[in-house]
């Protein structure tokens, strides 16, 4: 009943409101930073993988400056030659990751000191080439045949025309059919966003824009594209790996996306992007795309033409001091590039390897069935086979996540999942404890009243050995009463009455718990007791004897008190028959008591009758006789018919035991 009764508790009290509680921050991202760590871990775990073969970038690295490159930012006029270069190897299309919002700033490109810089890297990699720098004389070389040619001293090129000469270099990328994707950024202002554009004659120079801001999420970690966003007018603008790979596939861009967010390109095939973002299924980490130095690509010799020739070549910056480097999934201390993260980007729009995400209503229902489906593991009858359930299940939980998100591109967010299965069996195995220390209470108060401390200490310790349910077994039974009770409780007070009874049954019980008895029930002065249960008594025949024997005989103690108030000395009648009965809880479900029937407890109590008619302390019935006759010396009283009963029984008076200070041991 207790068990029935904690596990309708259990659903009522504890499943619904927990459920509700997982629901409820499920839906307030309270699992989002548990979530975004296990996503990295999914990362890693996968490993890296091969990425598309049209995607290649071209990045002003570290190497280039300890080479002697120019300080960061490269003049505009080096930036053009580098354009030129990687045109010249046919890519179809060159992605810029590098913002010219603005026209150069000042009438002088290079100072004097700033020369000094540059000279010298410009040597290297043009490896005796002319360099062609416009100024305010016109065109002037610089190269290995004019080492002492100034900048500044015949005049610095002007900022005009460092500006004219990237705009040339992008018109000539596309009159060449090289489409030059231009970097864009959406900015906000006090009151309306916009989108901040190259410089109106380099946005007119052919090319298309394409976005390059990125958003990091809640936890600093760079994993989700914007694939577009609007100008003050509204106009939609596309990031710079959709509108890339548009160019690629010569497809066009619609003026808007969908109403879920995705954009669907003229071709047919689509940006998955709902709620206009999407995770990127990154390839790896950083260095994942073939990736070639600008200074060697400047060099010019090597022809790149066979991994450049029909690709998507994005150029933009890896050293640290662009402050561009942000952590993904893969860094861990290493960082990765923007321009990297550009490429990442088109490779889950070219490869439609976008990953999906469970949506939350699913999420909110698998947290429900699996909260519940933990209680009831908790619950389990047998914990060895609830907790090998509940591992199970979490293991089964923890491959298919893994699995989903490696084979198939699906994400399961794992955290809630993980909250429900562990807090729902936390809170069945707690509730579980709690009830069987409850149980152990109610048996260790229910016990106590039947076994001495030490057996129910036992019992309580090996649940295994004490079933309480009822079953069958032999044990020995053993009633007692106290001769006259009757007649001299009407002379006395109730009062009275009570205080001796209460002495006497004391006494009794403290002799019946040495032997291991158990206490059946106080019927008045009378005491139904039995040996062999719960804790199996080989000897219980034996045990039954030398109690019925050390009660008689501790009479002695009582005599006293008993005589002040009587004529007759107290005198007791024990009878015993050892047989098979029923023994264990029996009852109604609302109240239990732990007890033996059956006809062997009926005869014990017609046997212990006839104790007065034969002058007897003690007797017992033949089956008693049988496995005590070694250890006592017994008179024959001969066979006696009992009411009730077809056989006869034979009855033995026991005058003596031969070892009477033996107790055995409990």
């Amino acid at each position: 009943m207790l068990q029935a009764f904690s596990l309708k508790r259990l659903f009522l009290v504890y499943s619904l409101p927990l459920t509700i509680i997982l629901c409820l921050l499920l839906g307030f991202d309270a699992f989002r930073q548990p979530d975004l760590f296990l996503l990295d871990r999914a990362f890693q775990w996968r490993g890296s993988r091969d990425p598309r073969p049209e995607l290649a970038i071209v990045a002003i690295t570290q190497q280039d400056f300890e080479r002697g490159a120019p300080r960061w930012p490269w003049p505009r006029s080096l930036m053009a030659r580098l354009i030129d270069q990687v045109s010249s190897h046919e890519p179809s299309v060159i992605a810029i990751d590098i913002l010219y919002t603005e026209r150069s700033n000042t009438e002088a490109v290079f100072t004097r000191d700033q020369f000094s810089e540059i000279q010298p890297y410009l040597y290297h990699v043009l490896s005796g080439e002319e360099l062609q720098v416009q100024t305010r004389e016109g065109t002037q070389a610089i190269g290995p045949g004019n080492p002492g040619f100034d900048l500044v001293s015949s005049g610095a090129a002007s900022a005009k025309s460092q500006d004219l000469e990237l705009v040339n270099s992008v018109r000539r990328a596309m009159e060449n059919g090289v489409h030059v994707v231009l970097a864009a950024q959406t900015v906000s202002g006090e009151r309306v966003a916009g989108v901040s554009e190259p410089y109106p004659e380099l946005a007119a120079a052919g090319g298309s824009l394409g976005l390059v801001g990125v958003r990091l999420d809640s936890d600093g970690v760079l994993r989700r594209y914007i694939p577009y966003g609007q100008d003050k007018e509204g106009r939609f603008i596309y990031a710079m790996a959709v509108e890339s790979v548009a160019k690629l596939q010569g497809a066009d861009l619609p003026a808007s996306p969908l109403s879920g967010g995705d954009v669907l390109l003229s071709d047919g095939s689509r940006v998955k992007a709902p709620g206009g973002r999407f995770l990127v299924n990154f390839r790896g980490g950083p260095s994942t795309y073939p990736t070639w130095q600008a200074g060697d690509i400047l060099r010019g010799d090597e022809d790149y033409s066979s991994r450049i020739k029909g690709k998507i070549v994005f150029i933009g910056v890896t050293d640290p001091s662009a402050e561009d480097l942000l952590p993904t999934p893969y860094s861990g201390t290493e960082r990765m590039a923007g321009v990297e993260f550009h490429a990442a980007a088109a490779d889950t729009i070219l490869s439609d390897s976008y990953i999906s995400v469970t949506p939350r209503y699913q999420r909110v229902i698998l947290v429900a069935l699996l909260t519940m489906g933990a209680i009831a593991l908790g619950r389990f009858p047998r914990p060895l086979y609830g907790s090998a359930g509940a591992l199970l299940v979490l293991g089964s939980l923890a491959g298919g996540w893994f699995r989903l998100f490696a084979g198939a591109n699906y994400l399961l967010p794992l955290a809630g999942p993980l909250a429900a299965l562990v807090s729902g069996y936390g809170v069945a195995l707690s509730d579980r404890v709690g009830v069987e220390q409850l149980e152990k209470q109610q048996a260790r108060s229910m016990l106590s009243r039947y076994l001495p401390p030490g057996i129910v200490q036992e019992m309580l310790k090996n649940p295994i050995d004490a079933q309480l349910g009822s079953r069958r077994a032999e044990l020995s039974v053993l009633f007692s009463d106290i001769r006259g009770f009757t007649t001299l409780s009407e002379k006395l007070d109730p009062e009275e009455v009570v205080n001796l009874l209460n002495q006497y049954l004391t006494v009794m019980t403290e002799i019946i718990f040495r032997h291991g008895g158990t206490v059946d029930k106080f019927e008045g002065d009378g005491i139904l007791v039995f040996f062999g249960a719960p804790q199996p008594l080989e000897d219980h025949p034996e045990r039954a004897v030398r109690t019925a024997m050390e009660m008689r005989d501790r009479l002695a103690e009582l005599q006293g008190p008993w005589q002040e108030r009587s004529d007759e000395p107290l005198r007791i009648g024990v009878a015993i028959h050892t047989g098979e009965v029923m023994v264990g809880n029996i009852g109604s479900s609302r109240r239990m008591d732990y007890t033996v029937i059956g006809d062997t407890v009926n005869l014990a109590a017609r046997l212990q009758d006839m104790t007065k008619e034969y002058g007897a302390s003690v007797l017992i019935s033949g089956s008693t006789q049988e496995r005590v006759k070694h250890m006592c010396q017994l008179r024959d009283l001969g066979s006696i018919e009992v009411r009730g009963r077809q056989q006869s029984v034979d009855l033995y008076e026991v005058e003596a035991v031969n070892d009477p200070a033996s107790t055995p041991s409990s």
